[in-house]
């Protein structure tokens, strides 16, 4: 009964998990669309929900019967982002690469088959791309996730692949392995990868990773802008920047 009872906590814990997922990514949302998407059945939604509330992890609109992320989340995200080291570290060259381009500056991780969002730093211009923190994204359609994936030994790259969600998000979008590995390959010999409306139609990205002292990748920076301010001039110029940056945080990270 004991390991029964652990097993089904466990249980709980993953559904409140897999609907605030969903959450940071499509906001606000109906308890029928949570269960659409999650797979989560009703009952439970509906309990897990009930306690999120009461903690101030979600909220609720009343009149549109819809939730959205809670501000205890953005409290526990501020403390994540000041407490790490990556973070940290980072964030002076993010900005510097903001000041200098003048669009939005991203900081993503590889985890289970998706890219993570640790921070980012929007443009100020009225024509932007923005991401929101700890939003979980495509690896074979980013920047970011391929810019990592480039330098995997392709064993690994595949089995990153094999356990991410592989889709088409526009007519852009890499669908065939084959293809995604010529490209990986290219990106390997440049340096920096490239997100060319793959992601979103109307944005280009342009990534580069930061490698530890034995070449492996622990993070990727990237710059992303709408198409019309990021040619393929300009794509050489970040990415290049960006290959200068990375090398100096990964030396700094050891």
């Amino acid at each position: 009964m004991p390991n029964e009872r652990k097993s089904d906590e466990v249980g709980v814990l993953v559904k409140a998990l897999e609907i605030l997922d969903r959450l940071a990514s499509d906001a606000p949302c109906t308890v029928v669309q949570l269960c659409q998407h999650t797979g989560v059945t009703k009952p439970a939604a509906y309990r897990i929900l009930k306690t999120l509330d009461q903690r101030g992890y979600v909220v609720r609109d009343e009149a549109r019967r819809e939730y959205s992320l809670g501000p205890a989340l953005y409290g526990l995200s501020r403390a994540a982002r000041n407490s790490t080291d990556l973070v940290r570290h980072a964030r002076p060259a993010m900005q510097r690469l903001n000041d200098e381009f003048g669009e939005t500056v991203n900081l993503g991780v590889v985890s289970h088959g998706a890219v993570v969002y640790l921070d980012t730093i929007e443009s100020a211009q009225r024509l932007r791309s923005t991401v929101q923190i700890a939003l979980r994204d495509n690896l074979h359609s980013t920047a970011l996730g391929k810019s990592i994936l480039a330098v995997l030994p392709e064993r690994q790259a595949l089995a990153q692949l094999d356990e991410g969600t592989w889709k088409p998000l526009t007519p852009n979008t890499t669908m065939s392995v084959e293809d995604l590995l010529t490209q990986l390959a290219r990106y390997r010999r440049d340096g920096y990868a490239l997100d060319d409306e793959e992601n979103e139609v109307g944005s280009r990205c342009v990534a580069a990773a930061i490698l530890d002292s034995a070449g492996r990748p622990v993070a990727s920076i990237s710059i992303s802008a709408p198409t019309a301010r990021m040619d393929d001039d300009k794509v050489g110029v970040v990415g290049r920047r960006l290959v200068e940056v990375c090398r100096e945080l990964g030396a700094a990270l050891g």
